[in-house]
């Protein structure tokens, strides 16, 4: 009985040590529990089509996902965008469209149960998909996507705050902030992570894509501060005059937007697409985040490359914009070093070659791209072999995808593609394959650093050392007999670029990533 009783508490032990050291890699929880929550609100322009509408305001809604019985409190958060077409689901064209979505949950649930907290958030929806005219369904489309990428920012400085002045209900680290867009949703993650200056919209590839003939000798921007705010949505309220009324015919004294959660950054540390494209690929440029894209490169809506891009309606797709998707766009990331984090010696300095089960396809399909896993040949061809959907008139209809098993499998990639990337992008504690000690919290101040940076540890943890290990995997430094809970690195002659500083304690080994810049 004795034996019998220290075998089980053996492998209870061993049980909690492994689950601890995969956190954030694979499911470690049994369970999500999820929250309805309100991030903000404003001005809605579906009323509009109706005769007499008035642009109105709306709450702006989320689903919290949080991992049951976890009690860490700085966990990283992903704010998870659904698909839709900017329209709301019956009216859409679309297999999907709203926060319980099948697959929206499914990823939400697969990823709070790996240690991260998930809000699947709502957006603003509006635009005229049937104007007869290219140019009023390209100008309706553009102030979609622009409010959508206000709500997500919006909904960022909505969590931020919620750290500083509510007690941090959900336990979130607000500096470790993932943005994951799905269909539709892909189109505003890209554009929020690099849409960054109200300026860079009038500043395309092509002059004219975003300016609207009013004459044969005048041209306004489709998006205009003093009218939608700025690209946060932290100006306002915004409200229609006589001039933009008689180019919009949005009544004079409508509220375009209000400001939410001021004095809050709207920044965040890593963007993923499913599907979607940026509406123009001048917005991304150095020095910006890393970006973690799944495209199929033959679909016909969200083009793969820099093409014109179609948008699903109730009566057929219509050509609205031109735009760059995740072909060209990866290829541009890479170039400029945004990815650098995810190369294949990164994954090898942080030990994650165990948990990358997908990197080398990834890169045999892309052409050795880091950070894009393409989709070739799902199924019917589709662009989002991802969803599947509850049978209903709506969804038999559109014929939509109803192989949940099939998506599944396509959603099991994702997963597992993403999981070892965002750890290097957001410098979580990186897990070894057979050495490393998640429990133990090391920080890195500041980070980036210039000259110099600061590890630090609580305090009943001693560092017997530390390596420095470079981008390549090389130990560039070593540092012995350390026995303290903090450490000043000095840079001294260690070019600018990505490090990993393995530190060694009695208890294993933690890994964190510092860029000296």
């Amino acid at each position: 009985m004795r034996i019998a009783k220290l075998l089980a508490l053996l492998f209870f032990f061993a049980t909690c040590c492994d689950l601890s050291a995969q956190r954030y890699l694979k499911p470690v929880f049994a369970q999500a529990s999820a929250t309805t929550i309100i991030y903000g609100s404003n001005f809605t322009v579906l009323p509009l089509a109706v005769p007499g509408g008035r642009a109105t305001r709306q709450p702006l809604v989320a689903r919290v996902y949080t991992p049951a019985g976890d009690t860490k409190t700085d966990r990283p958060l992903i704010i998870y965008l659904h698909t839709g077409n900017f329209l709301p689901f019956g009216n859409n064209g679309s297999c999907g469209g709203t926060i319980g979505d099948s697959s929206a949950v499914e990823m939400a649930t697969r990823l709070t149960k790996m240690g991260y907290v998930v809000a699947v958030a709502n957006y603003r929806t509006g635009w005229n998909p049937l104007a007869p005219a290219e140019l009023s369904r390209r100008f309706t489309l553009i102030n979609a996507a622009y409010r959508g990428v206000q709500d997500v920012r919006t909904c960022i400085r909505y969590f931020r705050k919620s750290t500083d002045t509510g007690g941090n209900p959900f336990g979130i680290d607000p500096n470790k902030i993932v943005v994951f867009g799905q269909g539709t949703g892909g189109y505003i993650s890209m554009a929020a992570a690099y849409l960054n200056t109200y300026n860079e919209i009038l500043t395309t590839s092509d002059p004219n894509k975003y300016l609207l003939p009013l004459s044969a000798t005048l041209k306004v921007p489709m998006v205009r501060e003093v009218y939608n705010g700025d690209v946060f949505g932290l100006t306002g309220p915004c409200i229609v005059d006589a001039a933009y009324n008689a180019y919009t015919g949005i009544p004079v004294g409508d509220t375009l937007c209000v400001p939410n959660h001021i004095g809050y950054a709207s920044n965040f540390n890593l963007a993923v697409n499913l599907g979607g494209a940026l509406g123009d690929s001048t917005w991304m440029d150095l020095r910006e985040m890393p970006l973690i894209s799944f495209h199929n490169p033959t679909e016909t809506f969200a083009p793969c490359k820099t093409d014109i891009l179609n948008v699903g309606t109730p009566t057929g797709p219509q050509p609205v914009v031109e735009v760059s998707g995740s072909c060209d766009l990866q290829a541009q990331a890479n170039r400029m070093g945004l990815n650098k984090v995810f190369n294949d010696a990164a994954i090898a300095a942080a030990n994650l070659q165990l948990y990358d089960k997908y990197g080398t396809i990834a890169k045999t399909r892309s052409g050795n791209l880091s950070g894009f896993f393409p989709f070739v040949g799902p199924k019917d061809n589709t662009g989002s072999p991802w969803e599947w959907a509850g049978v209903s008139a709506i969804t038999t209809a559109l014929n939509c995808n109803f192989n949940k098993n099939m998506a599944l499998s396509y959603i099991d990639t994702i997963i597992n593609y993403f999981a070892p990337r965002a750890v290097l992008a957001l410098n979580l504690a990186v897990v070894g394959t057979n050495d490393i000690n998640t429990s133990i919290e090391m920080q890195i101040a500041p980070n980036p650093a210039v000259d110099q940076t600061v590890i630090t540890v609580p305090a009943n943890y001693l560092m017997k050392g530390l390596d420095v290990v470079d981008a390549s995997g090389r130990v560039v430094r070593n540092v012995k007999g350390i026995n303290s809970n903090t450490y000043s690195l000095d840079r001294a002659n260690m070019p600018r670029g990505m490090y990993f500083i393995k530190a060694y304690f009695a208890e294993g080994v933690v890994t964190r990533r510092v860029v000296f810049e």
